[in-house]
């Protein structure tokens, strides 16, 4: 739906949006090897350039943070949500024993999403980089990855905000609201660390065993309960896209035939005068169809399919 509903929210194809994302970079001859066995998906396959999403998990196999990685010829580049920066190394540097690694916060930089269908041509028409999802450039110290914050179409680049705004100015887009970037997000299916995950949930239940779990690589932290998830089928609850007959609120209660089945993680309003939202149900309730209550409303699941 994102391809439609952006220009429809927004008056035009693209946008830009500041994002709350801090950086990383982990150098040392033993870099990969330890990330490999710090973080969900295959480190050791990236060749440079490439990019993918991980995630940090505790050895109970639950969500400490969502991260992308960028595989450089120098280093590993790594950004996460910006209130997860200081956990996230603080994890990591636990784990270095005698290992060659070393991890430096990147703190002069910032990140901007070029956002929305038209994003790439903006880009490239004002001679600026446009990667496809799943790869990078570097320029110098700036960063451009491929893949926007609130949908696929779009490339995210990390920067000083002296350079941000000198890119900002060049493009001359309109700035994304929060309340247009939260319905963008959900109409994408793009859960949130904070909201629609969290050290609660294991990465099966968010829908993230696909786009940040390698389930072929060796061990890594959290990897048996993971593994033991995927064989055995044993999430009892999945995260849901809804459509609300009105507005919903984080928090709010989903029901199913009269019994409480989960709760409203995020919400926004659609242009219709409708609502999206985000949130978990139990596994019988999970199936793109099914009608459900969310607070004083109806809803029916939007997706992802099982």
């Amino acid at each position: 739906m994102e391809k439609e509903l952006f220009p429809r929210v927004v008056g035009s194809s693209a946008a830009c949006l500041p994002l709350e994302r801090s950086a990383f970079r982990a150098t040392g001859s033993d870099r990969v090897r330890f990330l490999n066995g710090m973080l969900s998906n295959d480190v050791a396959r990236l060749a440079p350039g490439s990019a993918q999403r991980a995630l940090l998990l505790s050895r109970k196999g639950r969500i400490l943070a969502e991260l992308t990685l960028v595989a450089r010829s120098e280093d590993l580049f790594l950004e996460t949500a910006s209130a997860q920066l200081a956990s996230v190394l603080e994890v990591l540097e636990r784990y270095i024993i005698a290992d060659d690694v070393r991890l430096e916060r990147l703190g002069d930089l910032r990140a901007l999403g070029v956002e929305g269908p038209g994003a790439a041509t903006v880009l490239t028409g004002a001679g600026f980089p446009a990667p496809e999802p799943g790869s990078s450039e570097s320029r110098g110290d700036e960063l451009w990855l491929g893949g926007g914050a609130v949908s696929s179409a779009g490339v995210r680049v990390f920067a000083t905000p002296a350079r941000l705004a000198e890119i900002s100015s060049a493009l001359a887009l309109p700035v994304l609201s929060p309340e247009h970037a939260e319905l963008l997000r959900i109409d994408s299916f793009l859960p949130a660390y904070g909201l629609d995950m969290s050290d609660d949930h294991f990465p099966q239940e968010a829908r993230l065993e696909t786009a940040a779990v390698s389930f072929k690589k060796g061990c890594y932290i959290g990897q048996e309960i993971v593994a033991r998830i995927a064989s055995r089928g044993g999430v009892n609850k999945l995260l849901v896209q809804l459509r609300t007959a009105a507005s919903v609120a984080s928090g709010d209660e989903i029901r199913a035939e009269g019994r409480a089945t989960g709760q409203v993680t995020s919400a926004a309003r659609s242009p219709d005068g409708a609502g999206l939202a985000l949130g978990y149900v139990k596994l019988p309730h999970a199936q793109p169809g099914t009608a459900v209550e969310v607070g004083a409303t109806t809803a029916v699941v939007l997706g992802p399919p099982l």
